[in-house]
């Protein structure tokens, strides 16, 4: 089942004048929109979202602030409500965002390291609020330096017998975070929702302390970097390299994950899981229609305890298609369906919003 839009709202901020547009109004778009998801360790999502682009006046050479309102639940008894926003200054020389959400949200867990059978997989249902705030500031051109906080109050409930259940994984009785981060970033995209050229490369340094009120002590460096490029018309090839690495007493549900909807699709969320994660993909992206496109994509990844462990660590490829209906042509905010195939019969049908990078 595709997700399409129920209403679609457009408003100017003022009324411009007749005759040359005006570069001191901006425009609003409020979108109610049925919240239709899907992936391997939620399976299908329905709920409601709404969400608000906000342009900028012309004048202010600034990318559009959004506000995303969204309430699901899903067929595996998942159900998560969260509200989410970010806001630029002009000439975009500083970004504010930030999220709210509480979430009860059953979820597989197969192991750690590569070798996780899928036979071992087990349950457990974290149930708790998570809370963001970050901030971007720029520096020089595209250059930009990052800060922010993560805050996760939550509990966790071992449904099936297992592991999990005799409480002996880091994390496993859930428990508070409190993440510091800093970051730099260069940031030259054309467009925030689907790029068609420009480079987008974010390097992260993630601490959480028991100072702060947690239990837990670990770091978290986190390297995504992502490359668009215009091939003719609006043909586009996307490609993205990341690499994660977590240490110290990381909570379980903390680590270096592969799969989801974003990178190493059709993986579930969380279907191998370590210290060290190293994951590219590539995506080439053709319109066929006036608002809907094509995708084919094709990705690799691999885990392991340790970085100099990866190239011995077993090779975790995917590909697969997808299609992709705009919304809002202007600020191509689009539906998106991809299914993906990876190892050992992996597979997994996801739909959303926007891109998956």
């Amino acid at each position: 089942m595709a997700a399409v839009a129920v209403v679609a709202i457009i408003a100017p901020t003022t009324a411009p004048a007749q005759g040359a547009p005006d570069s001191t109004v901006g425009r609003r778009r409020i979108q109610p929109l049925p919240a239709l998801g899907s992936a391997p360790e939620t399976g299908l999502q329905f709920g409601a979202t709404v969400l608000a682009v906000i342009e900028r006046p012309a004048m202010d050479h600034a990318r559009p602030a959004s506000l995303i309102a969204t309430a699901i639940r899903s067929t595996k008894s998942q159900t998560r409500v969260s509200i989410e926003g970010e806001h630029w200054t002009r000439q975009n020389g500083r970004r504010v965002n930030a999220l709210l959400a509480w979430q009860k949200f059953p979820l597989p867990y197969y192991g750690i390291g590569d070798s996780a059978a899928a036979g071992d997989k087990e349950i457990f249902t974290p149930k708790g609020v998570e809370a963001i705030a970050g901030v971007q500031q720029r520096l020089h051109g595209h250059w930009y330096v990052t800060g922010g906080i993560r805050f996760v109050d939550q509990s966790i409930t071992p449904d099936t017998i297992g592991v999990l259940r005799q409480r002996t994984l880091t994390g496993s009785h859930g428990g508070r975070l409190v993440e510091l981060s800093a970051g730099a970033l260069l940031d030259s995209r054309d467009n925030l929702f689907a790029p068609q050229r420009g480079t987008f490369a974010q390097v992260t340094y993630t601490r959480n302390d028991d100072v702060l009120g947690s239990p837990f002590q670990y770091d978290r460096v986190r390297l995504d970097a992502r490359h668009y490029r215009t091939l003719t018309g609006t043909h586009v090839l996307a490609t993205q390299l990341l690499l994660l690495g977590v240490s110290g007493s990381t909570p379980f549900d903390q680590l270096a994950l592969v799969g989801g909807g974003d990178i190493l699709r059709g993986y579930s969320r969380g279907r191998y899981r370590d210290q060290r994660l190293a994951a590219a993909q590539v995506e080439y992206r053709s319109p066929i229609a006036h608002r809907v496109g094509l995708v084919a994509f094709a990705g690799a990844g691999a885990i392991g305890r340790a970085w100099d462990t990866l190239s011995e660590a077993r090779l975790l490829p995917t590909y697969g298609g997808g299609i992709r209906v705009l919304i809002d042509p202007r600020q191509r905010t689009a539906v998106r369906v991809d299914y993906g195939l990876g190892r050992d019969s992996s597979r997994g049908l996801y739909i959303g919003f926007n891109q998956a990078f």
